[in-house]
């Protein structure tokens, strides 16, 4: 099944996502497609009993270069002649499908997340940060990782490679320690475990990495990470872009880290808002949820 959800969406967490409701871990799933995907998708699912519910309403996606992935977009109406996806809304019940629905079209952001199954503490970051973050790239890697304690993260909570089609969560954290998220992606883990081992070991091959994110030059991935402290060591480098911080990583395999704003690859020192490092690693501990985002 998975192979053929592959097929229609060209996405491995899209596919999975559907997974997640057929599995039952989740009373309904937001993704975005294209109208003839919405086609294949009913026609195919339509054996499954799952209620799909389309948007009201086209999205048209802003292209980001620097990351190669884009999660702003604008609204447009479902009739133009511009080209536009559609956000479609997937569960058993219908009656959930259809709430998802109204609330997206009516910016209810808070209830959209309940809905969706979203904790609460993100849900109110994401209210929070939404009218700054939706002006500029509506991407909250950096408001997130400005949240969080430290610059080591475990990896369950790694949103920073979505670009890569590799995520555990369909929501953003409210901050890369939060417990909540935690649960829940190693929730998911385990239903892509039914599906297959392989696939797990890929997952957590990139999932166990060193990010380097900047909204100006773009999304680097350090892999084959062995950590000693701040000290980072890798085998290879993914970036979006080719620019002199990629060619810096690819001539060097180690990186300092002073903090989450400020690391040091050979010589050179870079630091500033702009700039981020993450690593995240194979760590369990559960951390209590920020008071702030309850």
């Amino acid at each position: 099944m998975l192979d053929t959800l592959t097929k229609i969406l060209h996405s491995m967490t899209k596919s999975i996502e559907i997974l997640y409701v057929l599995e039952g871990v989740k009373n309904v799933s937001r993704i975005i497609v294209n109208d003839s995907q919405v086609e294949k998708l009913t026609d195919y699912l339509s054996s499954f009993k799952l209620n799909l519910s389309i948007s009201d309403f086209k999205i048209r996606k802003e292209v980001d270069e620097l990351r190669q992935y884009s999660d702003k977009g604008f609204k447009i109406d479902k009739n133009s002649t511009e080209y536009g996806q559609v956000m479609l809304y997937v569960s058993r019940n219908k009656e959930y499908s259809e709430n998802a629905k109204s609330y997206e079209a009516r910016n209810e952001h808070f209830s959209l997340g309940e809905i969706l199954g979203y904790p609460e503490c993100c849900i109110n970051f994401f209210v929070k940060n939404f009218p700054i973050e939706s002006k500029k790239k509506n991407d909250y890697v950096l408001a997130s990782l400005r949240n969080s304690d430290g610059f080591k993260f475990s990896f369950y909570n790694n949103t920073a490679i979505r670009h890569l089609d590799l995520t555990l969560l369909s929501h953003f954290p409210c901050r890369f320690n939060c417990s909540a998220s935690l649960e829940i992606a190693k929730r998911n883990l385990k239903i892509v475990r039914i599906l297959s081992v392989d696939l797990v070991r890929i997952f957590e091959d990139f999932l166990k990495s060193a990010v380097i994110y900047s909204s100006d030059l773009g999304v680097f991935v350090l892999r084959g990470i062995k950590v000693n402290e701040n000290e980072v060591h890798y085998n290879d480098v993914l970036g979006t872009t080719n620019n002199w911080l990629y060619k810096l990583l690819r001539e060097n395999q180690r990186i300092i880290i002073r903090d989450k704003n400020y690391f040091i690859i050979g010589n050179r020192e870079i630091k500033g808002e702009d700039f981020a490092v993450m690593v995240f690693e194979n760590i369990n501990i559960l951390i209590a949820q920020n008071p702030q985002y309850r």
